[in-house]
């Protein structure tokens, strides 16, 4: 009997000194995306979208940092904030599945960026589809708590704001993004109450017209769209005298502040190494 009890308290100390193991050894990026799946809401979806771009899965992470899009200023700033692996909203080269054309093969602003990315043993993890797919959705949730406007629908998102002339929210929108020009559409005098989102590149129509066709909608706060379809449609129900209005601010800013949204969620159970949110520079300028 002794020795059985002497056997059990070897177990229960070999079974402690493996989870003491476990716990302090190195985290690796194939680790951090398991945990990744896990707390995604209702569950993880598999796509071609969501997975490693770039880079060795079972290297040790450093740190992480996640981003809208991954340009060079976004590589160069993760490498000195000493983060390896890098969560991205959207595509690292230059198309939607990450995969260079023939014709960019050879391309050396490609290979210089991908020779930059090996040198520094980085890893480039796309989180899209299940970003959005997470609940609540969380490019759209991280938009709202930017703005901090009050969440009245979630099908489609639609926000309350204080009532206010359309010109004065553009103004405010502007400023508050920090964007050269934000695009409007519609009389500047009009009253807007409820805007419904529509970050990014909405991948269909309705998306778009359908928030704008609803009766509680006074306007759309639109990432991109192709102008022979929202810009014409907004353009037209202001000509028509309806009290409609679009505000186009870009891709990047409506959907990055999901990203922000990102790097707090992943705070809440990363615990062994820092979580860093890089916000990316505008891509442009504008003439005086």
């Amino acid at each position: 009997m002794k020795y059985v009890f002497l056997f059990a308290i070897i177990l229960v100390s070999f079974k402690k000194t493996l989870n003491a193991q476990s716990t302090s050894s190195p985290l690796t990026a194939m680790q951090v995306i398991e945990s990744i799946k896990k707390n995604v809401k209702p569950h993880w979806f598999d796509t071609r979208t969501d997975t490693i771009i770039i880079g060795n899965g079972f290297d040790t992470v450093k740190g992480i940092a996640t981003c809208m899009f991954v340009d060079m200023n976004i590589l160069k700033r993760a490498v000195a904030a000493n983060c390896n692996l890098i969560i991205t909203h959207e595509p690292t080269f230059y198309n939607a599945n990450d995969n260079p054309p023939d014709f960019m093969k050879e391309d050396k602003v490609l290979k210089e960026k991908m020779d930059y990315i090996k040198e520094h043993k980085l890893i480039i993890f796309r989180f899209h589809d299940n970003a959005h797919r997470n609940n609540p959705d969380q490019i759209m949730q991280g938009l709202a708590n930017e703005l901090g406007w009050k969440v009245v629908n979630q099908s489609p998102w639609i926000l309350e704001v204080k009532k206010q002339k359309l010109s004065a929210l553009a103004e405010d929108l502007q400023k508050h993004f920090n964007i050269e020009g934000v695009r409007v559409i519609g009389d500047p005098n009009l009253e807007i109450n409820r805007v419904a989102l529509v970050p990014g590149l909405a991948p269909t129509l309705q998306m778009h017209l359908g928030a704008l066709q609803r009766d509680d909608v006074d306007a759309i706060l639109v990432g991109e769209a192709r102008e022979w379809e929202d810009y014409v449609y907004s353009k037209d129900a202001a000509e028509q005298g309806r009290k409609k209005a679009a505000i186009f601010i870009g891709h990047m800013r409506s959907e990055e502040p999901g990203m922000k949204y990102c790097a707090n969620w992943l705070q809440t159970f990363i615990k062994e190494v820092p979580v860093t949110f890089l916000k990316d520079e505008s891509f442009w300028w504008s003439p005086k």
